[in-house]
């Protein structure tokens, strides 16, 4: 069995693509992601997902009855149906994740998929090197990095990942958490890192939008995983509302007292905005358009 690999983009007209692959780099591409899918099934585990539970380690979440509204599986039974990759910058940038996959024995098509952001393109913009027999070469037209692991599996409309953040670069997933509740709003509140003056009003300024985007952020880790110093520059940096307050001996993100402001931050926090090494332009990591270009509110 030989693996093909596919990329599903934000490009409406060309959803899904295709990687033109030689037969070696076929052959090890199909050597790398099986490693990877005995990699990702070595858990004991199944957790449902509901927004809230973050698995430990030899547990993974799964979504039963997802949608597969892409229709990845039919690029896997027909590859040839798959239009070409165009290879431009300006293309890759629109690709959302890789994936490949096969028909497993029970007769069900198994999609395995990885998350991709422009950090992982080699760019024809300057000259990209490589080392091979002792020198370094030229990498003549642009390139990727095909990733160490999986970020997901779906099989038969059961869509299993470890990381909600991760997998929600590749895929709405919004009907499938619930909320934060009072006591969500409450619990994000009391964190270590977090200040709120009045936590009441903060419980009266959480309208569904707010609510969310805290169930979000509190899946993501990025406040236990992101060390303030560095949230605070890239925040001044986009010009967001973050303030900070010496609570104890300790820096602590101060809460917004006004709904405006307040989701300004969660936006923020919930978007984990980041400096492309390639181009040196500021990006969102869910949708990986330049900021200042024109979105629908989420």
């Amino acid at each position: 069995m030989s693996l093909n690999l596919f990329a599903l983009t934000s490009n409406p007209s060309k959803r899904i693509v295709k990687f033109e692959l030689s037969s070696d780099v076929q052959n090890d591409l199909t050597t790398y992601i099986k490693a990877q899918e005995a990699t990702f099934d070595q858990h004991e585990e199944e957790i449902e997902f509901d927004g809230k539970y973050k698995p430990d380690e030899g547990e993974v979440l799964f979504i039963d009855g997802y949608d597969d509204i892409d229709d990845l599986s039919s690029a896997v039974e027909n590859p040839l149906s798959a239009e070409v990759v165009d290879p431009t910058e300006d293309f890759f940038s629109e690709i959302k994740a890789l994936f490949t996959g096969y028909t497993t024995d029970g007769g069900d098509v198994k999609i395995l998929l990885q998350n991709f952001d422009r950090r992982r393109i080699i760019s024809t913009n300057g000259l990209s090197i490589f080392h091979s027999s002792n020198v370094y070469k030229k990498i003549e037209g642009i390139g990727l990095t095909i990733d160490h692991k999986l970020t997901a599996t779906l099989e038969n409309g059961k869509l299993k990942f470890f990381s909600f953040h991760n997998t929600r670069q590749m895929f709405d997933l919004s009907e499938y958490y619930k909320v934060a509740t009072d006591d969500d709003v409450t619990e994000f509140a009391s964190l270590d890192i977090i200040k709120s003056e009045n936590i009441d009003k903060l419980i009266e300024m959480s309208d569904s939008w707010v609510r969310r985007k805290i169930s979000l952020i509190q899946q993501s880790g990025i406040l236990q995983n992101v060390p303030i110093n560095e949230m605070k520059a890239v925040a001044i940096e986009f010009n967001i509302p973050f303030v900070t307050e010496i609570y104890g001996t300790e820096e602590v993100i101060k809460l917004p007292d006004n709904k405006s402001d307040l989701k300004k931050l969660l936006r923020f926090l919930d978007e984990d905005y980041y400096k492309s090494p390639l181009s040196n332009t500021a990006f969102v990591t869910n949708s990986k358009r330049a900021v200042g270009s024109s979105r629908k509110s989420r």
